[in-house]
């Protein structure tokens, strides 16, 4: 008995140790909060907590009456009690709509340092018709940075261009990354 209440604690203590969790966020009710988030719609909010943080990560858009679309990328992560930008991005391009892909994302504590690391996808298409995708990119969140991966429909999705910091990742990170895009069904 006491063997199995010993393997069951350390079971227990390193799952604990590397435990990522999601919770449901009403993106509608988050829209109307007063979370200071920089855009006027919400297309998705997560909130993903590691055993050192918890963080808020939210893709949000400008109004609809606006000409130029534009995504706006935020991570917020709790510090002493106040919820704080770590990392942003704005994706403005001319003649360009983007769209989140809600049920294509991964959580992990890969490098076990108790934060975690969290992978997105959204892609672009010519304003007016978003049946025509014309790249799909993947944001790699890690230490308040963003890395992406990203690829054309132009060229079958066979070319794969990746942020200038991305060689600067830990090579499990790059792993990591490379190994959900790698699975991606870019279509």
């Amino acid at each position: 008995m006491k063997k199995i209440l010993v393997l069951f604690a350390v079971l227990v203590a390193h799952s604990s140790f590397a435990q990522i969790s999601q919770t449901i966020v009403n993106k509608q009710k988050f829209e109307v909060s007063d979370f200071p988030f920089k855009g006027e719609r919400v297309l998705m909010v997560e909130k993903i907590d590691a055993r050192m943080e918890e963080n808020y990560f939210v893709f949000s858009k400008n109004s609809r009456e606006e000409i130029q679309d534009r995504l706006y990328i935020e991570q917020f992560t709790k510090v002493n009690g106040t919820w704080q930008l770590k990392a942003a991005d704005e994706i403005a391009e001319k003649g360009i709509v983007t769209s989140t892909w809600n049920a294509r994302k991964s959580f992990s504590d890969v490098d076990k340092d108790g934060k975690a690391d969290v992978i997105f996808v959204y892609s672009k298409h010519p304003k007016g018709d978003m049946d025509i995708q014309l790249e799909v990119v993947q944001i790699l969140f890690h230490n308040y940075k963003m890395y992406w991966i990203s690829s054309t429909a132009a060229s079958n999705y066979t070319e794969d261009t990746y942020s200038p910091n991305f060689s600067e990742l830990p090579q499990t990170l790059q792993e990591f990354a490379l190994d959900f895009w790698n699975k991606l069904d870019k279509r």
